[in-house]
């Protein structure tokens, strides 16, 4: 009987216990969400003294990414090489970092910075469009604008790595009478990314800095639409890096504010 009662009381008092928890974490998103309703509202108030709107639907609770170095996997451009050539590629150092791959449509060249490149090429599709997208979609490349006509034209298309665009990461294809001629562009691998430590500009500062630059420069924008934080492809003779920006678009253009420096710029 005894034993029951200090059972019973054990299980009141967890009972309570998570009561309070529940409580305890209840009152604090209830504190987090009021401090998010008053930083937009004084965000909106800066705003508008300056004659500039902020769309209700830019997420000012976004946390910043971290910066990332990369390393460069050869297996992977030959792979991408053969995919664009139609076939088996050799791969030939030309010094500096520059490797170019050949195959039976032509060449093609990788530079230790993401970067890539071929011309003269020979590599007949049976369908451009769907090699385009088949193409893009095993390697990572979204935003895909297709401008072709009877086989001729142009294809651009953005790479992402974990669904976040990287600037500087781009595709082009130009085809002509059915045949990839061309081939231009730059692409990474999160293989082996390592993360740097940083303390990066959060999303509220960022907009901060984007007022500042917007009445210094005489930035023409009355509304700014959205805000998100994506990459930017860096490299050196020495080092590959993806380094995170808050991209900031208004009614007119959109605009880079480095999470590192606070520097913005035109995208």
């Amino acid at each position: 009987m005894e034993t029951r009662r200090l059972k019973n009381i054990a299980i009141l008092i967890l009972l309570l216990l998570n009561a309070f928890l529940l409580l305890l974490l209840g009152y604090q998103y209830l504190q987090a969400e009021e401090a998010a309703r008053d930083t937009r509202e004084q965000l909106s108030v800066l705003f508008a003294s300056q004659e500039l709107e902020l769309s209700a639907q830019a997420d000012l609770s976004q946390s910043p990414l971290s910066p990332l170095v990369l390393s460069r996997h050869q297996e992977g451009e030959a792979a991408m090489a053969e995919s664009l050539l139609g076939g088996p590629v050799t791969a030939a150092s030309q010094g500096g970092g520059i490797v170019t791959y050949t195959g039976e449509a032509g060449s093609i060249q990788f530079r230790s910075g993401g970067g890539f490149d071929g011309g003269e090429l020979t590599r007949d599709v049976e369908d451009a469009a769907v090699f385009v997208r088949e193409f893009c979609q095993d390697y990572g490349y979204k935003d895909v604008d297709i401008q072709l006509t009877g086989g001729d034209g142009a294809v651009t298309a953005q790479q992402y790595v974990a669904g976040v665009p990287i600037a500087g990461c781009g595709l082009t294809l130009t085809f002509q009478d059915g045949m990839l001629t061309a081939v231009s562009g730059a692409h990474i691998s999160l293989e082996g990314a390592a993360t740097e430590e940083s303390e990066p500009l959060n999303c509220v500062t960022a907009l901060v800095r984007f007022l500042d630059y917007r009445r210094a420069a005489g930035v023409v924008c009355s509304r700014v639409e959205d805000i998100s934080c994506v990459y930017q492809l860096q490299s050196s003779p020495s080092s590959l890096r993806l380094v995170p920006l808050w991209r900031i678009d208004t009614d007119t253009y959109a605009y880079y504010v480095d999470c590192a420096s606070g520097s913005v710029v035109r995208a």
